[in-house]
């Protein structure tokens, strides 16, 4: 699994995708990894 940190408020979630919208403020598409993970299934 991966932790996904958004760049706006960073804000850090694990998860396998990417998410597409911070649940702490509200920024849409600004996740960047920031450990790696195994492998995704994310489309």
């Amino acid at each position: 699994m991966a932790a996904w940190k958004c760049k706006k408020c960073g804000f850090t979630k694990e998860g396998r995708c990417k998410p597409k919208k911070c649940e702490k403020c509200g920024a849409k598409d600004v996740f960047e990894k920031s450990i790696e993970g195994g492998k995704s299934k994310c489309r």
